[in-house]
């Protein structure tokens, strides 16, 4: 027969036993809606992620991209063919395109030192009433652009091939092309074409990259 003391350590090793194995397999969601493990989750989380309180107190991860990676993953996708390279100020926004603060959460817009050439991209996370607002802005910009490079054909051959996408409430115009000096001499739909290639690339990698 056993002496109860050793009763005692066995029943004791037993309940340790089991206690451990519950608390290793229980479901990640258990152990984050009992306060455990979110330190270590939160030091994973990557660059642009925010957070929403879930009215108990626990943050919860709600991925959203960044501006400056969508505009990174355009600049891996063209290579020597993005030419932008200066980024705009609101004011200079509001300045080009009429585009006001109380119209957006955030703007990334990005042109070129050389005032003579018009490589641009403006990516804007609009206020949800303001989508379609910024949109005319954009495209009352792109027309003027148009009128005003009447009498330089590469830069009028980049303004006709711009382009505008409007994905969830991302509103992106892209105006690429860099040098367009190797089909000038083919006219002007030539420059056009030329462009659009560029331009759709782009859209599609913004595009890609924010319904992801």
């Amino acid at each position: 027969m056993m002496k109860k003391s050793t009763i005692r350590v066995w029943l004791a090793g037993v309940l340790l036993s089991i206690l451990t194995g519950c608390g290793n397999n229980m479901p990640e969601g258990d152990l984050v809606n009992n306060g455990q493990g979110g330190g270590a989750q939160n030091q994973d989380l990557q660059a642009g992620s925010s957070y929403v309180e879930n009215g108990k107190g626990i943050r919860i991860n709600d991925k959203k991209v960044t501006l400056m990676q969508l505009k990174k993953n355009v600049e891996d996708e063209l290579g020597e063919k993005y030419w932008p390279e200066i980024f705009m100020t609101d004011e200079e926004l509001e300045e080009k395109t009429g585009i006001t603060k109380d119209m957006y959460e955030e703007f990334l817009a990005q042109t070129q030192i050389i005032n003579a050439n018009i490589d641009m991209m403006i990516i804007i996370r609009a206020k949800e009433d303001y989508v379609g607002t910024i949109e005319q802005k954009l495209e009352d910009y792109r027309n003027r652009m148009i009128e005003e490079n009447q009498k330089y054909p590469q830069n009028l051959g980049k303004a006709k091939a711009s382009r505008m996408e409007t994905v969830k409430n991302y509103i992106c115009f892209v105006q690429l092309g860099a040098d367009t000096s190797v089909v000038a001499d083919k006219g002007e739909d030539e420059i056009i074409a030329y462009c659009q290639e560029d331009n759709e690339r782009a859209i599609d990698i913004l595009e890609k990259t924010i319904l992801q």
